[in-house]
């Protein structure tokens, strides 16, 4: 898994990441994602789709992490930016050091991925590489800042209502992806996560500032649920749901308006799968 040369491509990698920000990074994975399933579907298979593109040029552990690091890092420095909001270019900053810095992150985040591989590590590898390159993150440029204030506030201030709603989105979003899952070859059954990544695009044309939905969490999960319960669309559902309930969480709790960023859905999805990959 690991090489010199992927090293290096991960640095510039990184720096790249930094230039364009997260958001935007992780929606070019999306796109990628259906551009080589699209091939493989055709029976085009090789080592460079998979090894070099997949695992190394769109892989979130490499370009994500590289803006969740520099974020960090430019938000430390002074930049008008927040450090957890990594939907950002940095290219406005104009210094080395911030670029410098998603390098290493990108760095960071391959040989994290490239160890996690090679230890067997049974869960998401690239998600455990995104939750500990965040930590560290907030580790060196946070402020202890690692618990928002106003969580629980919000959460009794919206009610049931609240929840309802998250549920009957949950259940839909899950259900679609399962049916859908139901009915492709096991090989697929990940596609959901390059589908929901893509769909990310729709979010920068959101001129209001409302939120848009992150879905990639459940739909990654699902498709590993199908492959863990040999197709139960129901459990599979479920295991969804579960990761949508710890994404919100942990969203709302040790992300949002904290001092840097650690990613709730590669929370959910390392979660999910751990206990995909070691009970079932």
């Amino acid at each position: 898994m690991f090489s010199a040369t992927a090293a290096m491509l991960a640095f510039m990698l990184g720096v790249v990441g930094g230039i364009f920000g997260g958001t935007q990074v992780f929606i070019t994975t999306g796109f990628a994602g259906l551009f080589i399933y699209a091939l493989k579907a055709a029976g085009v298979e090789s080592a460079f789709l998979t090894d070099t593109l997949l695992n190394t040029v769109f892989l979130p552990a490499v370009i994500f992490n590289a803006a969740t690091v520099s974020t960090a890092f430019a938000a430390k420095r002074g930049y008008d930016l927040k450090g957890f909001d990594v939907s950002h270019s940095l290219l406005f900053t104009h210094d080395p050091l911030v670029m410098l810095m998603a390098g290493l992150g990108g760095l960071a985040g391959y040989l994290v991925f490239a160890a996690a591989v090679a230890l067997g590590v049974p869960a998401d590898q690239g998600s455990c590489s995104v939750i500990l390159i965040g930590v560290l993150a907030r580790l060196l440029f946070g402020s202890g800042h690692w618990v928002n204030p106003n969580a629980t506030a919000y959460y009794r201030r919206e009610g049931v209502r609240y929840w309802l709603f998250q549920l009957i989105n949950g259940v839909s979003i899950c259900g679609v992806t399962a049916i859908v899952l139901s009915n492709v070859d096991p090989a697929y059954y990940t596609i959901g996560f390059s589908v929901s990544a893509a769909l990310i695009l729709l979010s920068t044309y959101d001129r209001e500032g409302k939120t848009y939905p992150t879905t990639h969490h459940e739909t990654l999960v699902v498709g590993y649920a199908m492959a863990a319960t040999g197709g139960n669309v129901v459990a599979s559902v479920l295991f969804g749901l579960l990761s949508n309930l710890i994404y919100l969480l942990f969203a709302r709790y040790c992300n949002e308006n904290c001092d840097t960023h650690i990613d709730p859905p590669a929370v959910a999805i390392a979660a999910c799968s751990l206990i995909l990959w070691t009970l079932l």
